[in-house]
This record gives C-alpha cells, sequence and structure tokens, in this order.
C-alpha cells in the first residue's frame, strides 16, 4: 500500500515504498518519516527505498502538511487506547463478586469483634473474642475444640518475647492424621478495632469450617484462631507446643494490609510448588510473586505468623487482602471499609484450597517454588525456575536466528542493530536516573502528595519515567537521521534491538532469581513471535502479532502496576524516615517503567518525529504536573495522617505528650502540635505538650544484681499493661542464652499481668530502661486526639518509664 504524506499505515511498515520513476531510471518515494526521497535502480547493491539514498527531496513546510504527523498522531492515539484499555480491564478484572450469605455472615462476626473495640493480646477484649469464635465454633457438627493458654518465650528477629497467651484451637479429624492447618488472628493491633486486620478473615473461617463440616477429607483440617499476632506472633509459637501441632504438615494463613479487594497470594516456602499449583485451582486464583519478592528482599517491614510455621518445616502459603491500605492499622480499620465482596472471596478460596489439600493430592513429594503469577485473576501461571533458566537462553537462541534472517530479508546492519540494543539497556539507568530526579523535583513541589491521590504517580510520575528510559533510543535515533538524512528502516531495527533488550534482561533476572522479571520473560517470547509473524506474514497482517503481542504485555503490565502501587503508595507513605519518599516511589516506578519503555520503543519510533515545538509541551506537561504536586495536599480524610500520641510519664519529669507521625511531614513540620496546643489550651514546649499525669496500673520494678559484671536481674510486679518494653544497652549482652548484637538487648513482654522476672547477662555496665504501655488514657489526651485535625487519624497510649543504669567500672 501507497503510504502518502500524513497517513497511517501499519505499524514498522518497511521505507521500500512504491514510488515514481524519472527519466533517470530512478523513482521517487516516501520513507518511513514521509519524507520524499529518489533511489536508483539498476545493477547497484541497493535495494531501493532502505540503504543507497541518492539524494532527499526537502519536506513540506507548513504543520498541517508536514510528513508523517497523521502517523505520529494515529500511532499515539492507538497506543494511547490500548494502554487504557488494558489498565482498566486489569482493574476491573479483578473486582470481587458480591458478597453471598456467607460473606455477609462473615462480615456479621466481624462487626461483633470490631464492637469490643482494640483487643490486643493477653487484654479482657481479646478473651472475650475468643469466646465469641469459641462459641460459634461449637455449633458446628463434628469439630473438636479446645481452648489452649500457654506461656513461654523465643527469640523474635532482633528481640526476645517472653509471654503468656490464649488460643482457640478446633479439629475435623480425617481419615489420616496429616493435617492441614488453617491459621488467623484474633487479636488487634493497639491502634484499632482491626476489622480487616484480621477480623474479617476470623468471620470468613468460621463460614469456611461450617461448609467443610460436611464434606468427607482423607486428611484433617486444624483451624487456629490464635490470641497474638501482633506483638511477636506469640499465638503461632504457643500453637507450635499443642499436642496436635506434632500432625500439622501444611498450613494456610489469612492476613490483611488492606481492607478489600481479592486475597493475594504473596509468599510461599521454596519447597512449596505443589501448594501454589493448587492456588491456580481456586475459583478466582490471585497472586503475585512481587510480594514474595519484596518480602525476601526486606523491603517491607513486616512479617506473618508463617514465619513460625516454616521454622517447623512445614509447608504454606500466605494470603491477604491488600488494597486500601491506608485502613491498616489505624482506628478507621472498621466493617464499614472493608470492600465489597472480599469476606466472600476469602471464605471461597478457604473451602476450596482446604478441600484440595485434605482431598487426594499427593502432596508428600515437595517441588520446588516456581514463580506466579495470574493474568486477570481468571488464569494461573508457573514457571519453573529451573525451565526459565534455560527458556530465556533458548528465546535468546530463537532471537538470534530470527534476527539473522530478518538482516538479511530487511537489509539491517547488525552493528546497527546492537548500537539500538545497547541504547534500550541504557534505558535502565535512564529511568532510575529520571526517577531520582522526577522524585528530588515532587518532593521540593510538595512532599509526599501522592500518598492521597496515587493518580499522580500513573499521571505524572510514571509518565516521565518512562520517557526517561526512552531517551537513549529517541537521542540515538534522532542523530542518525541527521547524520543520514533518512530513517533507514528504523522501526524494524528498533524492533530487533528492543526484543533483544528485552531478553537480554529477561535472562539476567531469571539467572539472579529475580521474579518480578516474568513481564521481561513473557514480553520476550510474545516479541520472538512478533517478528516471526513479520517474517512470514504478508501485507498488513504482519502487524496483527505485533498488536497483539503488546496489548497482552500491556494488561500483564497494567496489573503489575495496579498491585504495586496499591501495596506500595500507602506503606511508603507511612515509612519512618528522616527524607521525603517521593525518589523511593519514583525509582520504585522503574520496575514498571522499564518494561513498558521496552514495548512502547518500536511504535515510538515507527511514529516519526514528534511535532515541531514539542520539547515545549513536555516542559510545559512537567511544570503542570509540578505544580499540581505542589497545590495538592498529603492527606484528606480518605488517606488520612496516622498522628500517634503517647503521653509519657518518666520518674521525676512532668508529663508530656508527644505527638508523632510515620513520615517525613511529622506533626510538628505541619503544624499540628501547635494547632492543638490552641485547640486545647495545652501547653507546647519542645515539639510536645504537657499534660497532667493519669493513674495507669503500672506494675512496680526493681533491678537486683551481685555486681558490675554479674547478671541483671528485671523483676516486673503485678501490672496490666498491654506491652511491657525492657531495653538494655551495654557490653556482652545475652537473654536465656541467646546474645545481642549492637550493644543493645530488647525483651518484649506480653500478657504477663501476675508479674514476671527477665534475667539479662552482661560484661560491663548496663543502662535499662522500662516502657509500660497502655491504651487507658487522661483526659488531657483524650482532648488532644480529639483536636486532631481532621485530614488526620490517630490512637493515643500512656507509656510509663523506668530507667535504671549501673555506671560502675
Amino acid at each position: 500500500m501507497t503510504e502518502g504524506a500524513g497517513t497511517a499505515v501499519s505499524p514498522l511498515k518497511s521505507g521500500a515504498d512504491e514510488g515514481v520513476r524519472d527519466g533517470a531510471g530512478a523513482r521517487s518515494v516516501r520513507d518511513e518519516a514521509g519524507d520524499v526521497r529518489s533511489v536508483r535502480d539498476g545493477t547497484g547493491d541497493a535495494r531501493s527505498g532502505l540503504d543507497d539514498v541518492s539524494r532527499e527531496t526537502p519536506p513540506l513546510v507548513g504543520v498541517a502538511n508536514r510528513p508523517g504527523l497523521g502517523r505520529f498522531a494515529v500511532t499515539w492515539a492507538v497506543l494511547g487506547l490500548l494502554l487504557v484499555v488494558a489498565f482498566g480491564v486489569a482493574h476491573w478484572a479483578t473486582r470481587p463478586a458480591p458478597d453471598g450469605e456467607a460473606g455477609r455472615a462473615a462480615l456479621a462476626t466481624t462487626q461483633r469483634l470490631e464492637d469490643l473495640g482494640p483487643h490486643v493480646a493477653g487484654s479482657p477484649q481479646v478473651a472475650e473474642a475468643l469466646d465469641i469464635v469459641a462459641g460459634e465454633l461449637e455449633t458446628v457438627p463434628g469439630l473438636q475444640v479446645e481452648r489452649q493458654r500457654a506461656s513461654g518465650s523465643y527469640r523474635f528477629h532482633d528481640r526476645a518475647v517472653d509471654y503468656s497467651v490464649e488460643n482457640v484451637i478446633a479439629r475435623q479429624p480425617g481419615d489420616s492424621d496429616d493435617a492441614l492447618l488453617v491459621n488467623v488472628h484474633v487479636d488487634s493491633a493497639m491502634e484499632g478495632p482491626g476489622a480487616a486486620d484480621d477480623g474479617v478473615n476470623v468471620g470468613a473461617l468460621l463460614q469456611a469450617a461450617r461448609q467443610l463440616a460436611g464434606q468427607d477429607h482423607h486428611r484433617t483440617v486444624i483451624y487456629l484462631f490464635n490470641g497474638g499476632e501482633e506483638v511477636g506472633l506469640t499465638g503461632a509459637d504457643a500453637f507450635t507446643r499443642h499436642p496436635w501441632a506434632a500432625d500439622v504438615r501444611w498450613f494456610l494463613n489469612l492476613e490483611a494490609v488492606g481492607s478489600g479487594g481479592l486475597p493475594i497470594l504473596f509468599q510461599a516456602g521454596q519447597d512449596d510448588g505443589r501448594l501454589i499449583e493448587l492456588a491456580g485451582n481456586t475459583e478466582r486464583p490471585y497472586g503475585s510473586v512481587l510480594g514474595q519478592w519484596l518480602f525476601q528482599a526486606g523491603l517491607i517491614n513486616s512479617d506473618t505468623d508463617a514465619r513460625v510455621w516454616r521454622a517447623q518445616g512445614w509447608s504454606g502459603l500466605d494470603y491477604a487482602l491488600f488494597e486500601d491500605g491506608y485502613r491498616y492499622h489505624t482506628p478507621n480499620d472498621r466493617v464499614e471499609g472493608i470492600g465489597a465482596g472480599s469476606a466472600q472471596a476469602v471464605t471461597d478460596l478457604t473451602v476450596r484450597f482446604a478441600s484440595d489439600v485434605t482431598g487426594s493430592a499427593d502432596l508428600n513429594d515437595p517441588r520446588p517454588a516456581p514463580y506466579y503469577f495470574d493474568v486477570l485473576s481468571r488464569w494461573w501461571v508457573t514457571f519453573d525456575p529451573l525451565m526459565t533458566k534455560i527458556g530465556t537462553l533458548a528465546l535468546l537462541l530463537a532471537l538470534a536466528a530470527l534476527s539473522w534472517r530478518a538482516c538479511r530479508v530487511w537489509d539491517i546492519r547488525p552493528g546497527r542493530v546492537a548500537a539500538t540494543a545497547g541504547a534500550a539497556l541504557l534505558g535502565l539507568p535512564a529511568a532510575v536516573l529520571t526517577g531520582v530526579v522526577v522524585g528530588a523535583a515532587q518532593s521540593l513541589a510538595g512532599p509526599h502528595s501522592w500518598f492521597a491521590h496515587p493518580w499522580l504517580v500513573h499521571l505524572v510520575t510514571l509518565p516521565l519515567v518512562v520517557l526517561g528510559a526512552l531517551a537513549p533510543q529517541l537521542l540515538l535515533e534522532r542523530r542518525r537521521r541527521a547524520l543520514d538524512g533518512t530513517r533507514r528502516s528504523a522501526a524494524r531495527t528498533a524492533l530487533l534491538a528492543n526484543a533483544w533488550a528485552v531478553a537480554l534482561l529477561g535472562a539476567l533476572t531469571a539467572w539472579l532469581g529475580v521474579g518480578p522479571g516474568y513481564l521481561l520473560w513473557v514480553a520476550s517470547a510474545l516479541l520472538v513471535v512478533s517478528i516471526a509473524g513479520f517474517l512470514v506474514l504478508p501485507g498488513h497482517w504482519r502487524a496483527v502479532p505485533l498488536l497483539v503481542s503488546a496489548f497482552v504485555s500491556f494488561v500483564l503490565i497494567a496489573q503489575f502496576t495496579w498491585n504495586l502501587f496499591e501495596l506500595a503508595v500507602p506503606m511508603m507513605g507511612r515509612m519512618p524516615t528522616a527524607i521525603p519518599m517521593d525518589a523511593a516511589l519514583a525509582v520504585a516506578s522503574v520496575l514498571v517503567a522499564v518494561p513498558l519503555a521496552l514495548i512502547l520503543a518500536p511504535f515510538a519510533v515507527h511514529a516519526g518525529r514528534p511535532p515541531r515545538r514539542s520539547g515545549l509541551v513536555l516542559a510545559a506537561y512537567t511544570v503542570c504536573g509540578l505544580l499540581v504536586v505542589g497545590l495538592t495536599s498529603p492527606y484528606d480524610s480518605a488517606h488520612p495522617k496516622l498522628v500517634e500520641l503517647f503521653q509519657e510519664q518518666t520518674d521525676g519529669e512532668e508529663a508530656r505528650i508527644v505527638l508523632e507521625g510515620r513520615d517525613y511531614l511529622t506533626p510538628q513540620k505541619l503544624g499540628v502540635v501547635d494547632q492543638v496546643a490552641r485547640d486545647t489550651g495545652l501547653r507546647a514546649r519542645d515539639g510536645a505538650l504537657t499534660a497532667r499525669k493519669v493513674s495507669v496500673p503500672e506494675g512496680t520494678v526493681s533491678f537486683a544484681t551481685a555486681g558490675t559484671t554479674a547478671p541483671v536481674r528485671i523483676t516486673l510486679g503485678a501490672n496490666r499493661a498491654e506491652l511491657i518494653r525492657i531495653t538494655v544497652t551495654g557490653p556482652g549482652l545475652s537473654v536465656g542464652g541467646r546474645s545481642f548484637d549492637g550493644g543493645e538487648a530488647v525483651v518484649d513482654v506480653v500478657g504477663r499481668f501476675d508479674g514476671h522476672t527477665v534475667t539479662v547477662a552482661r560484661s560491663g555496665p548496663v543502662e535499662i530502661q522500662v516502657d509500660q504501655v497502655f491504651l487507658r488514657t487522661g483526659e488531657d489526651a483524650k482532648k488532644a486526639l480529639a483536636a486532631l485535625p481532621d485530614w488526620t487519624v490517630g490512637h493515643a497510649q500512656t507509656v510509663v518509664q523506668r530507667t535504671w543504669a549501673d555506671r560502675r567500672s
């Protein structure tokens, strides 16, 4: 088909277009940019319209008649439409179905738990919550129900935990004693009533137990409603001491870091391949190795009960609700904020997975965990790690064969392809650099604006980072055009080069074990198919594989983007840090921007030169984006700033209320402290508020030692503190025979209300600080809490502090 100026053609059409011969044996043609040029025929080596360019006719003057302007507009319009459709499909296809009878019953139980208020481990409120659970379990036929009360001590990360805790456990016997453990936690965090974390999962598990009770099971099912997860995973550790724990082989852990959406599989063990396959049998398979990769890389500062289970050698999966993470661990974590259909989705997932595990499935042969992801919560895809490595190498070989053939057919120099591929690979550091610059600019214009307005990430940050990833290739192509005077089949060169860049990065991520590299693995396979289609299909049909492949990649990237930012924005917006997180979030978008840029690059080259003054348009877009960032508040009532009020009561000092935020924008920087002081009449001093002491049921604290290097005994009297944290600073510290690095030992005491003694070995002088934390607060703290701005959400605690120092040498 002949292409005229301003006319769109099929993507990546060759420059060898038909033209009109002149009297000298040459013919005038229009190249890929739409520029008129003359190419000689005859016995020369050059193929018409490709490399041997004898002369070039100056382009027409005027924007309306500018060669290639129509192609530019149509190409980007089509790409924009495909991206919008892909992002829309990725979002709406993963919405839960409406709540059914089981979902509504689960939410009714969740409401009963919420009505108790915060119910932390060891409190009277959590005992009431466990009573509710036990009462419902006892109405399910065939279940053996027990109340476990246990105490113990164990090491949790960088601290020791001494605890007393209570669990409710139910057992449905099967033909085999080998058991599946399904775990939820009944306790809430101190910050709120915990409707989503983990009340909705408690309600869903009760409904699942009712449905499973009517089925025959080859294996046993054990339901654990543990009373201590939020502070040190104490309920999980206590269960390992129960006789039923000896039968457990597999587990399903139901968690929440948000309040809605489908439950997503975000973590599995190294040998849990068979269980991951079963996850794909659920009605709405939903999961991504992204979460597992973030956990393993230490980028998510959190933990689950699965840590205890895997230490026992059990295999299992972690699922969580993760959308609307703004309610997580806040007073807003209430039933009204739980997304429609989420309770039903958790129930259905639990029933299906438990039925599969307790059925006749062969689970005794461990398999390495594959990389996994879903497609629109309809299809489940797994990649075996070894086969992925081999597959990426096979794709490189296939691409090499196709590239050799394509270079001959399209008359493209391999060196030109290699140079373009190098520019494509430079897009990775270019994207990182762009992310740093854009993030820094955003932090200067208006830090954390994306927290309340995540659309800023999609409409400002991400497009600019994508452009940064495209920049090396576009600059190289511009330089070539200036030197050659023609684009020389540039789009097909870009297609080959970007296929190489994607395949090389995909192979690298596969061999390094970077799970989110699946975007590159799939894209490289699709690009290989696209190149083959261009070589064998006739006419316009050759563009079909490329467009279909691009759309499939866009859908996968869109779903990955949704999951990434739905998790990252609330989490990074409350991360304790001394600097804004704008640059960190922008750099995180590189995970999306680079694959997207590598897919877009051939189309960008095909589109040709942008309209005149495009640089001014880009500059205006950037300035307007930063202006919107600067004028947008980082918080609102739907996306509030979490403010924690601690009334500190230390011996010999005046009581004060300290306001803390979990991000760079502290209450002091935002003027919240001064505003609360004006509204309440409390006096502000040194960034805090003065307050009257409040009477709380604290216990006595005494210290005993026989010498400067002898162990120190810290004795806590009877108390009702929700948490007691003992921090010992000094040399050579160890507790219970386990040493601590860094000259600091931390011991959390939970639920030991009758008193407790901690012994700390040391090799020199030490300082001991004992913090008793209570949810009970005084009138001043209540007034301060009520005076917080409506764009914040807060909770208050009372901390009684005792300090003892032995500085004798």
